[in-house]
């Protein structure tokens, strides 16, 4: 049980943070592209507040998700070794 726990955690931190880094990178590559394009003063008015706070939730999620994954883990691990059922150190 350990073992599965373990790795969902593992996986879930790192599918998480990859998918907020590449939606991050496509939202500012689109909103620079459109700038660019566009040239026109304002769509930047217009759109930079909604892209701070979008910009803002996916770097909290990118880096918030793995982080609770991590203490998670840390705490399956603790709760198995306190019950005799691993080592008390993680990986």
């Amino acid at each position: 049980m350990e073992t599965t726990a373990v790795s969902f955690l593992d996986a879930l931190g790192s599918t998480v943070f990859r998918f907020a880094a590449i939606c991050f990178i496509a939202l500012n590559a689109t909103a620079a592209v459109a700038v660019v394009m566009t040239r026109s003063r304002r769509i930047v008015d217009f759109w930079i507040p909604k892209l701070l706070v979008a910009d803002g939730i996916l770097i909290g999620t990118g880096l918030g998700v793995p982080l609770v994954a991590g203490l998670a883990k840390f705490g399956v691990k603790a709760l198995s070794a306190m019950t005799g059922g691993g080592a008390a150190l993680p990986d």
